[in-house]
Protein backbone atom coordinates (compact mmCIF):
# COMPACT_ATOMS: atom_id res chain seq x y z
CA UNK A 1 0.00 0.00 0.00
CA UNK A 2 1.48 3.28 -1.12
CA UNK A 3 0.42 6.53 0.42
CA UNK A 4 1.72 10.07 0.43
CA UNK A 5 2.24 12.08 3.62
CA UNK A 6 0.01 15.13 3.66
CA UNK A 7 -0.95 18.07 5.84
CA UNK A 8 -4.39 18.83 7.29
CA UNK A 9 -4.07 22.43 6.09
CA UNK A 10 -3.82 21.16 2.48
CA UNK A 11 -6.85 18.83 2.61
CA UNK A 12 -9.52 19.97 0.18
CA UNK A 13 -12.74 18.79 -1.43
CA UNK A 14 -12.17 15.75 -3.62
CA UNK A 15 -9.05 14.48 -1.86
CA UNK A 16 -8.94 10.79 -0.97
CA UNK A 17 -7.32 10.74 2.45
CA UNK A 18 -6.71 8.32 5.29
CA UNK A 19 -6.38 9.04 9.00
CA UNK A 20 -6.89 7.29 12.33
CA UNK A 21 -10.17 7.95 14.11
CA UNK A 22 -11.65 6.44 17.26
CA UNK A 23 -15.08 4.83 16.89
CA UNK A 24 -17.89 4.88 19.47
CA UNK A 25 -16.62 1.64 21.02
CA UNK A 26 -13.20 3.20 21.63
CA UNK A 27 -11.22 1.35 18.94
CA UNK A 28 -8.96 3.48 16.75
CA UNK A 29 -9.35 2.51 13.10
CA UNK A 30 -7.80 3.85 9.92
CA UNK A 31 -10.44 5.50 7.73
CA UNK A 32 -10.11 6.24 4.03
CA UNK A 33 -12.59 8.81 2.76
CA UNK A 34 -13.44 10.93 -0.23
CA UNK A 35 -13.58 14.42 1.30
CA UNK A 36 -16.78 16.33 0.51
CA UNK A 37 -16.09 19.18 2.94
CA UNK A 38 -12.84 19.36 4.92
CA UNK A 39 -13.86 21.89 7.57
CA UNK A 40 -17.48 22.93 7.89
CA UNK A 41 -18.83 25.07 10.72
CA UNK A 42 -21.18 23.00 12.88
CA UNK A 43 -24.44 24.89 13.33
CA UNK A 44 -26.04 22.45 15.81
CA UNK A 45 -27.15 24.19 19.00
CA UNK A 46 -25.76 21.74 21.57
CA UNK A 47 -22.63 20.66 19.78
CA UNK A 48 -19.25 20.12 21.39
CA UNK A 49 -17.60 20.11 17.94
CA UNK A 50 -17.08 23.52 16.36
CA UNK A 51 -16.07 22.11 12.96
CA UNK A 52 -16.98 18.92 11.11
CA UNK A 53 -15.44 17.10 8.17
CA UNK A 54 -17.88 15.44 5.76
CA UNK A 55 -16.98 12.56 3.49
CA UNK A 56 -17.79 9.29 1.80
CA UNK A 57 -16.11 6.40 3.60
CA UNK A 58 -14.32 4.12 1.13
CA UNK A 59 -12.29 1.88 3.46
CA UNK A 60 -12.03 0.97 7.15
CA UNK A 61 -8.67 -0.50 8.17
CA UNK A 62 -7.85 -1.45 4.54
CA UNK A 63 -11.22 -3.20 4.05
CA UNK A 64 -13.18 -1.58 1.22
CA UNK A 65 -16.88 -0.93 1.57
CA UNK A 66 -17.48 -2.88 -1.65
CA UNK A 67 -15.78 -4.15 -4.77
CA UNK A 68 -13.47 -2.03 -6.89
CA UNK A 69 -16.38 -1.43 -9.29
CA UNK A 70 -18.42 0.07 -6.42
CA UNK A 71 -15.52 2.37 -5.50
CA UNK A 72 -15.15 3.34 -9.16
CA UNK A 73 -18.88 4.09 -9.41
CA UNK A 74 -18.71 6.31 -6.31
CA UNK A 75 -15.73 8.26 -7.65
CA UNK A 76 -17.22 8.71 -11.13
CA UNK A 77 -20.61 9.76 -9.72
CA UNK A 78 -18.95 12.37 -7.49
CA UNK A 79 -17.01 14.08 -10.29
CA UNK A 80 -14.02 13.85 -12.62
CA UNK A 81 -11.38 11.42 -11.36
CA UNK A 82 -7.77 12.53 -11.78
CA UNK A 83 -4.35 11.14 -10.99
CA UNK A 84 -2.19 12.61 -8.22
CA UNK A 85 0.61 10.01 -8.44
CA UNK A 86 0.46 7.31 -11.13
CA UNK A 87 3.13 5.05 -9.59
CA UNK A 88 1.63 5.12 -6.10
CA UNK A 89 -1.94 4.82 -7.47
CA UNK A 90 -3.14 7.93 -5.67
CA UNK A 91 -6.18 9.70 -7.14
CA UNK A 92 -8.46 12.62 -6.42
CA UNK A 93 -11.87 13.71 -7.63
CA UNK A 94 -12.68 17.13 -9.04
CA UNK A 95 -16.03 17.71 -7.35
CA UNK A 96 -18.25 19.84 -9.55
CA UNK A 97 -21.15 21.63 -7.92
CA UNK A 98 -22.42 22.01 -4.39
CA UNK A 99 -22.31 19.34 -1.72
CA UNK A 100 -26.09 18.88 -2.05
CA UNK A 101 -25.72 18.16 -5.78
CA UNK A 102 -22.93 15.66 -5.16
CA UNK A 103 -24.86 13.98 -2.36
CA UNK A 104 -27.96 13.65 -4.57
CA UNK A 105 -25.82 11.93 -7.26
CA UNK A 106 -24.46 9.52 -4.64
CA UNK A 107 -27.71 9.05 -2.69
CA UNK A 108 -28.44 5.52 -3.95
CA UNK A 109 -24.92 4.28 -3.23
CA UNK A 110 -24.86 6.02 0.15
CA UNK A 111 -28.11 4.34 1.20
CA UNK A 112 -27.06 0.95 -0.15
CA UNK A 113 -23.67 0.91 1.59
CA UNK A 114 -24.21 3.36 4.49
CA UNK A 115 -21.03 5.30 3.65
CA UNK A 116 -21.76 8.99 4.34
CA UNK A 117 -19.85 10.10 7.44
CA UNK A 118 -19.13 13.21 9.46
CA UNK A 119 -16.08 13.47 11.68
CA UNK A 120 -15.11 15.93 14.37
CA UNK A 121 -12.45 18.06 12.68
CA UNK A 122 -10.53 18.62 15.92
CA UNK A 123 -10.54 14.90 16.75
CA UNK A 124 -9.50 13.90 13.20
CA UNK A 125 -6.63 16.38 13.01
CA UNK A 126 -4.95 14.81 16.04
CA UNK A 127 -3.96 11.98 13.68
CA UNK A 128 -1.56 12.07 10.74
CA UNK A 129 -3.21 12.42 7.34
CA UNK A 130 -2.18 10.77 4.07
CA UNK A 131 -3.27 10.88 0.46
CA UNK A 132 -4.33 7.26 0.08
CA UNK A 133 -4.07 4.80 -2.79
CA UNK A 134 -7.07 2.81 -3.98
CA UNK A 135 -7.44 -0.57 -5.63
CA UNK A 136 -9.26 0.14 -8.88
CA UNK A 137 -9.82 -1.92 -12.02
CA UNK A 138 -6.89 -1.89 -14.44
CA UNK A 139 -9.09 -0.82 -17.37
CA UNK A 140 -10.31 2.21 -15.40
CA UNK A 141 -6.74 3.17 -14.42
CA UNK A 142 -5.63 2.84 -18.06
CA UNK A 143 -8.47 5.19 -19.11
CA UNK A 144 -7.36 7.75 -16.50
CA UNK A 145 -3.74 7.57 -17.72
CA UNK A 146 -4.85 8.07 -21.35
CA UNK A 147 -6.90 11.14 -20.36
CA UNK A 148 -3.96 12.76 -18.54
Amino acid sequence: MAKIGYSWSKVQRGDIISFRYKNKEGSTLRRTILVLEPKLLNTAKNSSNKFLMHGIQLEISNKTIGSSTVIQEILESAGDVGIVDKDKKVYRVDLAGSNKMIYSKLKGLVKQHGIYRTYSYDKATKSQVFLEDLRLQKTFIDELIDEN
